[in-house]
């Protein structure tokens, strides 16, 4: 259970960069500026991540 609450931490913080990634207004038009990011990617990966920390949850207490 401890891993999968250090799980939980970790996704909600890579939730709440892709937030403020996403808000950022890009400095420079160049694909290496770390700001041209897939935000629907991002976000679909992230809700896989939650789908699946919800799935050991399940599994660890039933």
């Amino acid at each position: 259970m401890q891993a999968i609450g250090t799980l939980e931490r970790a996704v909600g913080r890579l939730e709440q960069d892709v937030v403020r990634l996403a808000a950022a207004p890009s400095p420079s038009p160049l694909p290496t500026s770390g700001q041209n990011m897939d935000v629907d990617g991002a976000r679909a990966a992230l809700r896989s991540l939650d789908e699946l920390i919800a799935d050991l949850k399940g599994r660890t207490i039933g």
